[in-house]
């Protein structure tokens, strides 16, 4: 007899939302000089996007640039559980042009752990999300 492998799930957009707001870091995704780069951000949603600060460079250099993506996630590497959030989009520094947005989002409880100035507002404006969770099987039949 095979034993139980965990199984594979696909997430809804609302379970995505409620998976990304229980965390504060996660990794953004770029492309910048023609190569793809993985940035750790502090974060906090703003409605469905993801609001952070940074500095001038390679974050704020791929606004508008190029689509993005922003990851989440959560692993148990004894159980083999875990889940994943991507949110696809684009990203934006938000400015004094937009007034009502950036007085929102600088209410929003984002602390960065890195040194030095981030008075820039960015946010990644998703146009979906995927989402998907291994399960324990095991697990789900004893409790």
């Amino acid at each position: 007899m095979v034993p139980d492998r965990p199984r594979l799930v696909q997430l809804a957009r609302d379970e995505c939302l409620r998976l990304l707001a229980t965390d504060s870091v996660g990794r953004l995704a770029v492309v910048a000089g023609g190569a793809p780069h993985i940035l750790v951000v502090n974060y906090a949603l703003d409605g469905d996007a993801i609001a952070f600060r940074t500095a001038p460079g390679t974050k704020l250099d791929a606004a508008g640039r190029a689509p993005s993506c922003f990851e989440v996630d959560s692993i148990d590497r004894a159980l083999q559980v875990g889940w994943s959030v991507v949110a696809h989009g684009r990203l934006e520094e938000v400015t004094r042009f937009d007034a009502a947005t950036l007085a929102r989002i600088a209410l929003l409880p984002v602390d960065p752990w890195a040194g030095g100035d981030r008075g820039h507002w960015m946010r990644l404006v998703p146009s979906y999300f995927t989402g998907r969770r291994i399960l324990d099987l095991g697990n789900l039949r004893t409790g």
